[in-house]
């Protein structure tokens, strides 16, 4: 018959079954909605980053500030979080995350996600939404873009040492 574990050893199986989950819970913070017009001109005036084609001398079209940006590719998206200090999620984060009630949708657009899906002859981007479903489906190659594709940004959380 094996001996009991010892107490200290219990404790430390205790710790390490509470601490884990949240550690994975915490592991990335969504940005409340998709990037906006108004938010992606800012990166466009500091990096002199090519405008989405809609925009008119590379202004955003009145009234459409706190529209999410369209007409991007899956690079420009890039682009954009590494200048904000975060990355696209995952199609896996995205989904979770929508599932889980916390997305708020701006309007009825797809999102980029970092996630690749390989066919066997080409590898496409992964893309979630759109609004009212938490839908990944959608596959996409990284330089196309269209009018019903956006993004959103995620914060890696720094882990408590």
């Amino acid at each position: 018959m094996p001996s009991p574990q010892p107490k200290s050893r219990r404790r430390s199986l205790q710790f390490w079954t509470f601490f884990v989950p949240v550690y994975f819970f915490a592991a990335a913070a969504f940005d409340t909605s998709e990037v906006t017009n108004g938010e992606y001109l800012k990166f466009i005036l500091a990096t002199r980053h090519s405008p989405p084609q809609y925009w008119s001398h590379g202004r955003v079209p009145p009234g459409k500030e706190n529209d999410p940006v369209v007409l991007v590719n899956f690079h420009d998206a890039v682009s954009y979080c590494r200048f904000v200090g975060k990355r696209l999620p995952t199609a896996e984060e995205w989904k979770s995350t929508c599932e889980g009630g916390k997305l708020k949708k701006r309007g009825d657009i797809w999102e980029w996600t970092a996630s690749d899906v390989d066919d066997g002859s080409q590898t496409y981007k992964a893309l979630c939404g759109p609004s009212h479903t938490c839908d990944c489906s959608h596959r996409y190659l990284p330089h196309w873009k269209n009018g019903v594709k956006g993004f959103r940004c995620v914060q890696d959380a720094i882990p408590v040492t």
